[in-house]
């Protein structure tokens, strides 16, 4: 076993590139949220989540053996409950594909992410550019939106195609509003008259 310069086992290495959860926090303290995204990850029964950083201000990738779907949605369900129980990350976003940062790639990644939209639904795409990314935000629209047949709400939609821009890699994953745990969502929600059931959340 690979040990540290002190003695103690090195902390399992992670590529980007294998992780399928991107989690935001407050940029000041990475090393408080690193601890809570794998101490909250084993306390929902993953033994050995894995943090990647990402080179962008503010957002970790994590690596999980758990449903990151299930993740969100137990996390939801525990702050729901106790509005503290993260007080170091404000956003969880599942991730299903990893693509290099070219639009060949991407659409291809699309083409087999475009089934999880079915027909009848509605759906926009969301575009988020991070440090280091290149391809232009309006670039990426127009080479994939074409691939997604259903009707596009850029307001309420059933589903959105979530693309993450980074420098040598893109994230992508289809969600439902839902499928999107975020922190700030959460608090204005909660401070809306009748806010009682409603849950979803969405990507800015």
């Amino acid at each position: 076993m690979s040990q540290s310069t002190g003695g103690a086992p090195a902390r399992p290495q992670g590529r980007l590139e294998d992780c399928n959860l991107l989690v935001s926090f407050a940029w000041r303290a990475p090393g408080r949220a690193r601890r809570e995204v794998r101490g909250r990850l084993r306390a929902l029964g993953d033994p050995a989540p894995i943090t990647v950083p990402t080179l962008s201000n503010g957002l970790l990738a994590a690596k999980t053996a758990l449903d990151p779907r299930g993740v969100v949605r137990e996390l939801r369900a525990l702050c729901q409950a106790s509005p503290q129980v993260l007080r170091h990350t404000t956003r969880w976003v599942p991730v299903d594909v990893w693509s290099p940062p070219d639009l060949v790639a991407m659409r291809e990644a699309v083409m087999a992410l475009a089934s999880r939209i079915a027909p009848q639904e509605t759906w926009r795409i969301t575009v988020e550019k991070r440090s280091g990314a290149v391809l232009d935000r309006e670039e990426v629209i127009r080479a994939v939106a074409p691939l997604v047949p259903a009707v596009v709400n850029l307001i309420h939609p059933d589903k959105i195609l979530l693309v993450e821009l980074f420098g040598n890699r893109v994230a992508l994953a289809v969600l439902a509003p839902p499928e999107v745990l975020s922190i700030a969502t959460m608090q204005v929600t909660r401070a809306q008259p009748g806010a009682a059931g409603k849950s979803g959340d969405e990507p800015a």
